[in-house]
């Protein structure tokens, strides 16, 4: 396991020169929108909580959050255009408890790296020790902020580019949640409809 607290670069590279980071970097940089499934796994009181969550998400500012329970029996959907947002509620009238807008907004991997490149503790280790499946690791110390959430790490695929698991600890380092990303389409041509919320 290599580790290292920051990483720098002043000059420009070609993608076989660049090492990981860098390649992981650019890839997220010239990120325009995306579409993702994901299995989350809530940890709370000594329960687990699964979920299934579709995001969508397309620059500037438009995201699409639907959120199911593991029965397929209830779930909430919440989207964002620009400074305006709808939430609502589908095939049950009872209520669920599900994960909190803190949470959901930290699963979008355009807010997570935001996040990453704005915060003063970050962290990036490099897993060489499996050998068909590397694993580059971003971790941000969130503990200046008001959340429950005071550490969060995405783990990348190191030959695909792709997210593989989104994980946050809380202050006592438990779990709070686990996301599983189990599809990702990079720059997905998505219909602006889908963000309408009039």
């Amino acid at each position: 396991m290599i580790s290292l607290s920051s990483v720098g670069c002043s000059h420009r590279l070609g993608d076989r020169d660049m090492d990981i980071y860098e390649k992981i970097h650019k890839y997220y940089n010239k990120m325009e929108s995306f579409s993702t499934d994901i299995d989350l796994t809530v940890y709370s009181n000594k329960t687990e909580n699964r979920y299934f969550v579709s995001q969508k998400f397309k620059n500037p500012d438009m995201y699409f959050t639907r959120v199911t329970d593991a029965d397929a029996t209830f779930s909430v959907t919440t989207i964002t255009n620009q400074d305006k947002t709808k939430t609502f509620a589908d095939g049950s009238e009872y209520s669920l408890l599900i994960p909190s807008d803190d949470y959901v907004d930290l699963l979008f991997l355009n807010n997570f790296f935001k996040a990453y490149y704005m915060n003063k503790e970050t962290f990036v280790s490099v897993d060489s020790s499996l050998v068909k499946s590397d694993k580059t690791v971003f971790s941000i110390n969130l503990s200046d902020n008001d959340l429950s959430i005071k550490e969060i790490s995405l783990s990348v695929d190191n030959k695909t580019l792709l997210p593989d698991t989104l994980t946050a600890y809380g202050t006592d380092g438990k779990k709070l949640f686990v996301a599983s990303f189990c599809t990702f389409i990079y720059n997905d041509k998505i219909d602006d409809t889908i963000f309408n919320i009039d």
